[in-house]
């Protein structure tokens, strides 16, 4: 089969002559061609324009743009408050160090400080997010989950210094810091001395405070009474006082008990009177303090020679402000 070539002519008015059509293919496909172009372009231009009646999503896109923009400032916004919250932590790290300081607690090492958060905590940026391709909700929970980490290790941190302050008030308030009684003593009567009474070289274990016959005798520190009565041996009657935390204190040579074994006892709570009971050679208090079941000199336990009546006005005054 052959297929001819056809030919267009058309009729020249000037000359009224039949003239050949040239390349009519090409110009009818490229009129086709321009036409469409220019009819897509009417569509989508008022597809743009007026309604999305096309659903390219034009729309979708503009809301998406603008969620991204707000989500961008949500997120700059974010990073300043966190920011903030990471240096108020930092300034809860120092305050709650000085804290375990004045507690007697060690402040918190660096491996603590690591172990407890999970590692350092991010460097939080927006825009680095945003423009890594890393997931946002991922570095935010991350971020989130770090901080929370630091504020639960310090909720730690001072609970600790919480407990060691409570334990603390406990055991100064039953560490026997008084002078149990008003009198002289030597400085030099606990050790190694010549028995009064026997006359010879004896280590004496305690401090004597001399005083008459019925002068008041206090509790050193906060307690429960051991054993309170005679003793049946050269101390005469005596009150011995559990203060725990390792403490006792001993009370001899009593001429009268006035608190019985189990009784709960506060520094400064009168516990007896002195007298000349036992081995003795006149009125006064034999005093001890026991530590650990070893006898201590109680004169490194006054408080700068703190006399008891002057505690007790101190003592009443401030229970009268409170």
């Amino acid at each position: 089969m052959i297929f001819k070539k056809r030919k267009y002519f058309y009729l020249s008015e000037t000359d009224l002559q039949y003239k050949e059509v040239r390349y009519f293919g090409l110009k009818t496909l490229a009129t086709i061609l321009l036409s469409v172009v220019f009819i897509l372009g009417l569509i989508i231009s008022g597809n743009y324009l007026i309604y999305d009646f096309l659903n390219l999503g034009y729309d979708r896109i503009e809301k998406i743009l603008n969620e991204n923009k707000e989500l961008r400032t949500q997120i700059a916004t974010l990073t300043d408050k966190f920011k903030q919250l990471k240096s108020d932590v930092e300034a809860l790290n120092a305050q709650g160090d000085q804290f375990r300081m004045l507690v007697d607690l060690p402040r918190l090492s660096k491996d603590e400080l690591q172990l407890g958060v999970g590692g350092n905590i991010l460097n939080f940026d927006a825009n680095k997010i945003l423009y890594s391709g890393s997931s946002i909700l991922d570095s935010i929970n991350l971020m989130i989950d770090q901080l929370s980490r630091e504020v639960n290790l310090q909720k730690e941190s001072y609970n600790s210094v919480l407990n060691k302050y409570n334990y603390n008030q406990k055991l100064f308030a039953s560490i026997p810091a008084l002078k149990p009684m008003d009198g002289y003593y030597s400085p030099h009567g606990f050790g190694k001395r010549i028995h009064p009474v026997l006359g010879v070289y004896r280590v004496h274990e305690g401090l004597d405070i001399i005083n008459d016959v019925g002068t008041p005798v206090y509790a050193t520190g906060d307690g429960e009474v051991e054993f309170a009565g005679p003793s049946g041996g050269s101390y005469g009657i005596v009150v011995i006082i559990n203060h725990g935390f390792g403490y006792q204190t001993l009370y001899a040579h009593l001429s009268k008990v006035l608190v019985r074994p189990g009784t709960k006892v506060k520094r400064g709570t009168m516990i007896a009177k002195s007298g000349k009971t036992g081995l003795v050679s006149g009125p006064h208090l034999h005093y001890e303090v026991i530590y650990n079941g070893v006898k201590k000199n109680p004169i490194d336990y006054f408080f700068d020679d703190f006399a008891i009546n002057q505690y007790l006005k101190n003592y009443s005054n401030k229970n009268q402000n409170n």
